[in-house]
């Protein structure tokens, strides 16, 4: 019978073996190797359950030795005295974020957007070897015993919250840089220091907070830029020495006539600049302020030269007050001068004077003295019905302010700027062609009557104005009137020398005005002749010719207007209105009529 065979019949009943049956040497071997393994094991497990059971014993309710929670070890304690160790020594760090840098700042937790999970982190702590089955549990505190067991702190953490912070720092710590700068009171000169800008790095920074969080360390810095400023403080000091250097001394100027004058540093310093442009810093005289402290010596050196004038005689002749030269200073030499030496050390300065013309001299105002008369006109002040001394006394104020008026070549003469302004009185004067009061009766015939002398001598008129009315004392077509502030009458010096007016009220009932000036071969020629006289208008044609040397250089003619008086509620018709001849003579009756 084979073995196999016997082995399977004794699966089904019981089969003895005698010791003859099996080999002694198989069977002492394998009982002696058995017993080999059974014994070390046995030991082991015994050993293993010691310290399982000495384990439990020593660790029950306390986390196991090698557990750690960041570099802080928990081993030994129970999770009570864990969490106060976590809040005390692991999150303490982070309970506020310390910002280093050009400023010193502190932020909490909670504004960094920082929330601590104490009790979730001692949890897993105190997990560490109490999960999965024997052999985990094992090798998990075998592991920590040898410091392989740490725990990462739960934190919860919003960078947003930390960004706003660090922007609301940037506010603070940003500030752009300050150049250096000279400042000059006087003779003293000081130098305002220059100061370093900042600009904050919020990225940067944000990865210093990022950093200060995921170590624990609450150590957080501040990243940026130093800004450097335009002008530094040596910069400035270089100009300020500059400064001193040309302040150190009063300055003397000298002159040719053996004055002497002396300018104190403080005054010097007055007229000093500071000047910063691409970066650099300077120190100049400023030639305005510099012209001004050197008033004193322009004013003992200027003399003004004296134009030459015109006046009378006491027998009313012209004659010309004599001109004489003057005195300049040649500043711009003198301030070049002082510009250009101060800063070297030069304290000594000359200063010289031209002669200064006059600008009209004696021999030009003789060669042009107006005594030849070239234009005169008269007009009678009684062909009105305003007889009253007031009008006749207006008359005299305005004829005063023209007579004695020298105009140059070229000048033009305006009624008003000569008369306006004056003490008149009230007399009667023409408004919307009614007779009515007020102040300046009168003056409208003083202006008729130079207005005719200018034409007589030949003179351009720029500005004329008729009347309303036709009016008995001048000739219709040759009449001027003024309205202060409206109407002017303006006439131009168009010869080559000046010309003088003369204008007054005569005793035989005339006011007269003349026109002076040199001899220029001019004739005038002037009438006026009605279009048509009606009742209540007239208009009337001018005609006017200049001769030069006998010959005609010049002619123009000019209709006029009128509407009829009104005075006392009567109206006057234009035809009863006397009319006074051309050269200003009246013959009529006294007539209702004023201005």
């Amino acid at each position: 019978m084979s073995l196999k065979d016997q082995r399977k019949r004794d699966r089904r009943g019981r089969v003895s073996y005698s010791p003859s049956s099996l080999s002694p040497f198989d069977s002492g071997k394998r009982s002696t190797g058995r017993r080999g393994i059974a014994g070390p094991i046995i030991i082991i497990c015994a050993i293993i359950a010691v310290l399982v059971a000495a384990d439990f014993w020593l660790n029950s309710g306390k986390i196991h030795h090698g557990v750690e929670v960041g570099n802080v070890s928990l081993g030994g304690k129970t999770p009570a005295e864990a969490r106060q160790i976590v809040k005390d020594q692991v999150m303490g760090p982070l309970k506020e974020i310390e910002f280093s840098g050009p400023e010193r700042f502190t932020r909490s937790a909670a504004q960094m957007g920082v929330s601590f999970n104490i009790n979730k982190t001692v949890d897993k702590a105190y997990a560490v070897g109490r999960e999965g089955n024997l052999i985990d549990r094992l090798s998990e505190r075998m592991r920590a015993s040898f410091g392989g067991a740490t725990i990462t702190p739960d934190i919860d953490y919003d960078p947003a919250k930390a960004r706003v912070q660090v922007r609301q720092i940037a506010t603070q710590v940003n500030h752009p840089p300050r150049g250096a700068d000279v400042n000059i009171n006087g003779s003293e000169v000081e130098v305002a220091k220059s100061r370093d800008g900042y600009e904050l790095n919020p990225a940067a920074t944000m990865a210093s907070v990022d950093n200060a969080i995921d170590s624990m360390s609450g150590k957080a810095s501040l990243k940026g830029d130093v800004l450097d400023p335009k002008i530094t403080t040596a910069e400035a000091e270089t100009a300020a020495k500059k400064a001193r250097g040309a302040l150190s001394e009063q300055l003397t100027i000298n002159a040719d006539n053996g004055k002497s004058w002396t300018i104190s540093p403080d005054d010097v310093g007055s007229a000093m600049d500071v000047t910063k442009q691409d970066g650099k810093i300077d120190v100049g005289l400023n030639r305005d302020r510099l012209d001004g402290v050197l008033t004193g010596v322009y004013n003992d050196l200027t003399e003004k030269p004296v134009d030459a004038s015109y006046d009378f005689d006491s027998k009313g002749n012209v004659i010309v007050k004599p001109s004489h030269e003057g005195r300049s200073v040649q500043a711009d030499k003198l301030l070049d001068a002082i510009q250009g030496g101060i800063f070297d050390g030069k304290r000594e300065y000359h200063v010289s004077t031209t002669v200064a013309k006059p600008r009209y001299t004696t021999a030009g105002l003789e060669a042009k003295k107006p005594t030849t008369l070239l234009g005169t006109y008269k007009t009678n002040y009684t062909a009105t019905s305003d007889h009253s001394q007031a009008r006749i006394d207006n008359l005299g104020i305005a004829s005063r302010a023209i007579s004695g008026t020298f105009l140059a070549p070229g000048q033009v003469f305006s009624m008003n700027d000569t008369v306006s302004g004056l003490d008149y009185k009230e007399s009667h004067v023409i408004i919307d062609s009614k007779t009515e009061t007020a102040l300046g009766g009168g003056l409208c015939q003083v202006t008729s009557t130079l207005y005719n002398a200018a034409l007589y001598a030949g003179l351009e008129v720029v500005e004329r104005h008729p009347h309303d009315t036709q009016l008995p004392y001048i000739r219709p077509g040759m009449d001027a009137t003024v309205w202060f502030g409206a109407l002017d009458m303006k006439f131009k010096n168009t010869t080559d020398g000046y010309i003088l007016l003369q204008e007054y009220v005569g005793n035989d009932n005339y006011i007269y005005a003349q026109v002076y000036g040199v001899p220029d071969n001019v004739e005038v020629t002037m009438s006026s002749e009605p279009v048509y006289r009606h009742h209540d208008a007239s208009e009337w044609t001018t005609y006017y010719t200049r001769k030069e040397n006998g010959k005609v250089v010049y002619r123009d003619q000019w209709k006029t207007d009128y509407g009829a008086l009104k005075e006392g509620g009567k109206t006057i018709p234009t035809s009863e209105v006397p009319v006074a001849e051309v050269d200003g003579t009246y013959n009529g009756p006294y007539i209702p009529s004023a201005d």
